[in-house]
């Protein structure tokens, strides 16, 4: 297989372009120009007394003779903040005049908070925010930070690294980001919030490191400042075996072709892998030649444009092979290459959940809102031609041969343990062929006629993404997918008798045991209705008895719950969209447990 050799990232820097004019930082909260700037420190909360974390700014790109100086110093590189600064970690002895540093600073507790916790805060009520620490703090003092705040943790296995899902409010927020060790706070998915698997991206690559969470824009694109254009080249290497190689390059061939829908970019396959401005495309496993092997967690890396990085790594995207790589359904091929593809452009990540540049994975068929205002800002927007006037060619129809697949909407939720779907299917050359998957794990295939019928398709409780592909003779490729969620009833279930209680705590001794809390309706952690409002109903118990059962939801507001070992809140508003409702329980001495629901008002 193909790969690009990762020499040595110190020789690598010395191939980036100088600046071009004055640098800027560019984060999400705040963009500094400034000369000759004096260090620049904040008070801040530290667990780890005699060492902060800084950002150090060149007026040029960073290179072999600023390394060296920063290490002469004892200051340890952290991560690349465009442009041309550094994320670094220093002690408190450390000497700071003599760099030549454009500016030298520490961010405010308010500069780590994005931006978009703001509304969720708005009424007062709590929020799910991921806390993002620095990549050289240790994660047990980002709990103890976390805790200090009062703020809740849910526990998460495929949380990106340095990452931390909590429940706080406002206040609690704040408290956090004045602590040296956090880097930045934003908002937590519906996926994330609810405890579904997702999949993370750790931000694209640059000879120094990813780039973190902070950042909002990466330099200029590939044309340097100003709204130009791109022409850039991609080439495939080693294609996974999991889908027909045909099939995986058409997916992000299309994923490449949403972005220049909208920016003026322009692609045009080539052979060459190492050609410069070239985005090579290649699946590969563990370690592949760029620095960055791939472990089991990590989907795909793709490396930022030039001046950031410089040819040949600039613009190549990498998918980990040993992903179970689909189309239209789980690991899907389109949409993780429409992610990494505004990586290559030039992209960082969004703090907006819907978005496709939000930092975890999702199913997207289209870009968002959010997506397509940020590309607008590194290239010019593509104009549609107008529809008529002099000399505007007639629109041409549609190939005769092209693959029309509709799939008839089902209901989108049901108690059933299956459903069937129908629909229709047209165009494409020679035999056709139909095939359906789910995220859940189901898979089949079905007779590809004109009017063609699944009659059951197997349910698992909650969200069930089922995606149709159709494919011809020459590996075209139509693919739709809907979404059926699976209610269990909301039936209580049969008593079971009494259950033992947790042992008493000793004489003397402090109570440390949170109350154990059950939600029983709804029974599913994610849950769709059509109501305006929903009552949660469970059951809590405790070593020394529940004092309060609260809940409070994301739309502001909260209240107690009537009663305690069996609890019921009042009617809790929904409004349009995803709603998550927070339940804790607490005892006399203050000890708590918490579960949470997200509900979607369709």
């Amino acid at each position: 297989m193909r790969v690009k050799r990762f020499i040595c990232f110190i020789a690598l820097l010395s191939m980036a372009s100088v600046a071009r004019g004055q640098s800027m930082l560019r984060l999400k909260t705040r963009q500094v120009v400034a000369e000759n700037s004096v260090p620049s420190a904040v008070h801040q909360n530290t667990r780890t007394p005699g060492r902060s974390h800084w950002i150090v700014q060149f007026s040029a790109a960073v290179g072999l003779s600023q390394l060296t100086e920063l290490g002469r110093r004892g200051v340890r590189v952290l991560s690349y903040v465009p442009d041309n600064g550094l994320s670094v970690v220093a002690r408190e002895s450390t000497v700071w005049e003599g760099l030549n540093a454009q500016w030298i600073g520490q961010l405010e507790p308010q500069e780590k908070i994005s931006p978009a916790l703001g509304n969720s805060f708005a009424a007062g009520g709590y929020s799910a925010a991921l806390v993002e620490s620095y990549s050289d703090v240790d994660p047990a003092d980002v709990r103890a930070i976390v805790n200090q705040a009062g703020a809740l943790i849910q526990e998460n296995p495929d949380l990106v690294a340095n990452q931390l899902l909590v429940w706080a409010d406002a206040g609690q927020v704040s408290s956090i980001a004045g602590w040296d060790e956090v880097a930045y706070i934003f908002p937590a998915s519906a996926e994330l919030s609810s405890g579904s698997p997702v999949l993370g991206c750790a931000g694209a690559l640059t000879t120094l490191g990813s780039v973190t969470q902070s950042v909002a824009l990466i330099d200029d694109g590939w044309d340097g400042p100003g709204l130009g254009s791109a022409d850039l080249n991609y080439a495939f290497g080693q294609i996974t075996d999991k889908v027909p190689a045909d099939s995986a390059e058409s997916e992000i061939e299309r994923a490449l072709a949403k972005w220049a829908q909208y920016a003026m970019v322009n692609f045009a396959q080539s052979t060459d892998l190492l050609g410069n401005r070239t985005l090579a495309i290649e699946f590969a496993s563990g370690a592949h030649g760029d620095g960055y092997p791939f472990t089991s967690g990590v989907v795909a890396h793709t490396f930022y444009p030039v001046p950031t990085n410089p040819e040949p790594i600039a613009g190549d995207m990498h998918f980990n092979a040993g992903q179970n790589w689909k189309i239209g359904a789980g690991v899907d091929i389109f949409s993780v290459a429409l992610h990494e593809a505004g990586h290559a452009l030039g992209l960082g990540h969004s703090d907006s959940p819907g978005s496709v540049m939000y930092p975890y994975y999702q199913l997207h068929t289209a870009l968002q809102p959010d997506d397509i205002a940020a590309i607008q800002q590194l290239y010019a927007a593509r104009v549609a031609a107008s529809p008529s006037g002099p000399g505007t060619p007639a629109p041409q129809p549609a190939p005769s041969n092209a693959l029309l697949l509709v799939v008839q909407a089902p209901a989108e939720t049901t108690t059933a343990s299956s459903i069937g779907l129908a629909g229709a299917l047209s165009g494409g050359v020679g035999t056709l062929s139909l095939a359906w998957s789910t995220n859940q794990g189901f898979s089949g295939t079905a007779a590809a006629t004109a009017t063609w019928t699944i009659p059951a398709i197997a349910l698992n409780a909650g969200a069930n993404i089922i995606a149709i592909t159709a494919r011809d003779s020459s590996q075209n490729v139509a693919t739709q997918s809907v979404t059926v969620t699976r209610q269990q009833s909301a039936a209580p279930p049969p008593d079971p008798g009494p259950s033992p209680s947790p042992p008493s705590p000793s004489p003397g001794s402090p109570d440390t045991t949170p109350p154990s809390l059950s939600i029983v309706s709804p029974a599913n952690s994610t849950f769709s209705t059509s109501a305006s409002s929903i009552v949660v109903s469970g059951t809590a118990s405790d070593n020394a008895g529940v004092a309060k059962v609260t809940w409070a939801a994301s739309t502001g507001s909260s209240g107690t719950a009537a009663g305690t070992t069996n609890w019921s809140t009042s009617a809790i508003p929904l409004y349009q969209g995803t709603t998550t409702i927070v339940v804790t329980a607490s005892d006399a001495a203050g000890n708590s447990s918490w579960r949470s629901v997200v509900v979607t008002r369709q």
